[in-house]
């Protein structure tokens, strides 16, 4: 458990707020992400960036426990932080980031992590054993068979969990079936890559190089 979710934690009430709004039904988030090409547990964490500087120009005019935590943490970190100009006006950006560097002028304290890579922490802390949970279902396994699985970290997570012995051979089984699926895409995107080759590669092969990335990395946006 992360420390900030600890009973008793002066913080531990902000973060159980800021995952009920942003994973108010972790179940029902992962149903979703499952009909995607990607390892679903990312596909989720993908979202809170946009869902979370979607909402920052009205937040940070209304909370002040959310503008202490990010003056607390010294902003956003690198990726986070040009989201957030991607994302958001340049107005937003200086109202907050104005704040943020007031607060560094007066604290020389170590900066704490970053308030959106924290979040996504906590929510891959609450997906995981759900994911568990649904894949300990006979009918599940049946499906996530047919899928593209977790990514390669999540995997590794997963399996670090005391499991059932049909979810653990499950997950095992499956995993090597995906991978041995996309090698096969891979040689095939790699044999055709003449010119005149190009135009026979399957919509599998040609997304292969992406797919390989996602199977080792995770999404993008993660």
């Amino acid at each position: 458990m992360t420390a900030d979710r600890e009973p008793g934690r002066p913080e531990a009430a902000f973060w159980e707020a800021e995952l009920r709004r942003f994973l108010p039904d972790p179940a029902a988030a992962l149903t979703e992400a499952r009909g995607y090409v990607c390892c679903p547990i990312c596909w989720v964490l993908g979202h809170v960036p946009f869902a979370y500087f979607g909402a920052l120009a009205r937040r940070w005019a209304e909370e002040e426990d959310l503008r202490r935590i990010v003056c607390a943490s010294g902003g956003f970190c690198h990726h986070h932080t040009w989201q957030l100009h991607k994302l958001q006006s340049g107005h937003t950006v200086a109202t907050a980031f104005l704040q943020v560097l007031l607060a560094r002028l007066d604290d020389d304290l170590p900066p704490r992590p970053c308030p959106v890579c924290h979040l996504q922490r906590l929510m891959d802390e609450d997906l995981l054993p759900v994911f568990v949970a649904w894949l300990s279902a006979p009918p599940a396994q049946e499906e996530y068979r047919a899928l593209f699985g977790l990514c390669h970290p999540h995997y590794r997570a997963a399996l670090a969990r005391d499991l059932p012995e049909a979810t653990r051979r499950t997950l095992v089984e499956a995993e090597r079936a995906q991978a041995a699926a996309l090698v096969a895409d891979l040689r095939g995107f790699l044999a055709k890559g003449s010119p005149e080759e190009r135009p026979s590669r399957t919509h599998d092969e040609l997304y292969a190089p992406r797919r390989a990335l996602l199977k080792t990395a995770g999404n993008e946006d993660r």
